[in-house]
C-alpha cells in the first residue's frame, strides 16, 4: 500500500477555487446555506477563472468566490488568513464594489440586488471575543428608539471565525457551520471522517478535494501559497512584537527620567537591569 495522500487544505485560496467551482454548485450552494440558514434552490457560479490574483494590490490570504442566489442576491465568499487588523474596512470595501458594479451608467438604482458578504477568518476578530458563536450576522439598523429598524435589506455580512468552530463543534456536534469551516480549515484531521458520517455534502466535497490533491502543478502552487501566507503571519507578530518593545523601552525610559528606582522599574516592566542600565545612557 502507498502513503497516505496528504489532502490539500481548501482554506488556501487555489485550492479553495478549484473545488467550490463550476460544476460544483451542489456543495457551494450547501455552503452558503449553512452559513445564512436560508433555503436556496439554486446557486451560479462566477465563471471568472483569474479571480486569485485579479487584484495585485490585495495581500495573499485572501480568497473571493462570488455566486448568484436564485432570486438575484449576489453572495460573495471571501477568506482572510492573516489579521491585517483592517478587517472591517476591508470588507465594507470589497462589498461596497461588488454591489456598485452591478450599475453602469444610466441604470436604475433599483434595479440593485442584495448582496451577502460571507467572511470566513483565520484569527478572532478584537470586536467579537466575548461572542461565544461562531458566526455573527451584522445588518445596518436605527439604533436611537430601541427597535432596531432596518434601513435596507440589501446589506449583510456574515464573519465566521475559523478558531472558535472546535470548540462549538464539540458543543453542537450537529451544527453544519462548524462542521464546513473544520473541513475547510484542515479535511486531514480526525473529526472530519466523522463529520463525513452524517454529512453527505462533506462527503461529497470531501471526494472532490481528494481528486485535485492528485493534480501535482496545484500541489506545487498551493505549497507555495501556504508558505507565502505562513511568511506574511510571522511578518506580522514580528512587528506587533518589535512595537510591544518599543512600547516597553518607552514606558522604561521615562520612569528613568522620573528617577523611579531600577527594582521599581524591572518590577514594572518586565525588563532585565542590564536592559535598563543601558537605555538609562539614553536619558
Amino acid at each position: 500500500m502507498g502513503e497516505k495522500l496528504t489532502l490539500l487544505k481548501p482554506k488556501i485560496d487555489v485550492v479553495f477555487h478549484a473545488l467550490f467551482r463550476e460544476g460544483n454548485e451542489k456543495i457551494t450552494k450547501a455552503i452558503i446555506q449553512a452559513a445564512t440558514k436560508e433555503k436556496i434552490q439554486k446557486v451560479n457560479l462566477d465563471n471568472d477563472k483569474h479571480l486569485v490574483g485579479k487584484y495585485p494590490e490585495e495581500k495573499l490570504g485572501i480568497v473571493d468566490l462570488k455566486a448568484t442566489l436564485d432570486n438575484g442576491t449576489i453572495c460573495d465568499i471571501e477568506i482572510q488568513l492573516a489579521d491585517n487588523k483592517d478587517t472591517a474596512e476591508r470588507f465594507l470595501f470589497y462589498w461596497s464594489r461588488i454591489y456598485a458594479g452591478q450599475l453602469v451608467k444610466g441604470d436604475d438604482y433599483g434595479k440593485l440586488n442584495k448582496v451577502i458578504g460571507i467572511i470566513i477568518i483565520d484569527y478572532e476578530l478584537e470586536k467579537t471575543k466575548e461572542v461565544q458563536k461562531l458566526s455573527t450576522k451584522w445588518k445596518i439598523r436605527e439604533v436611537s428608539t430601541g427597535k432596531q429598524i432596518e434601513l435596507t435589506d440589501v446589506f449583510e455580512l456574515y464573519i465566521i471565525e475559523i478558531p472558535k468552530a472546535r470548540r462549538i463543534l464539540k458543543e453542537e456536534p450537529k451544527n453544519e457551520l462548524a462542521q464546513w469551516v473544520m473541513f475547510i480549515n484542515d479535511p486531514n484531521e480526525s473529526e472530519v471522517s466523522k463529520i463525513m458520517e452524517d454529512n453527505k455534502e462533506i462527503k461529497e466535497a470531501m471526494n472532490e478535494l481528494e481528486k485535485i490533491s492528485k493534480d501535482k502543478e496545484l500541489r506545487r502552487v498551493a505549497e507555495l501559497r501556504e508558505k507565502a501566507i505562513r511568511d506574511e503571519k510571522n511578518g506580522l507578530r514580528h512587528a506587533k512584537e518589535e512595537g510591544i518593545k518599543e512600547g516597553i523601552e518607552q514606558v522604561a525610559k521615562k520612569m528613568l527620567e522620573l528617577n523611579i528606582p531600577i527594582q521599581d522599574i524591572i518590577k514594572t516592566t518586565g525588563l532585565q537591569e542590564k536592559q535598563i542600565l543601558e537605555l538609562k545612557k539614553n536619558v
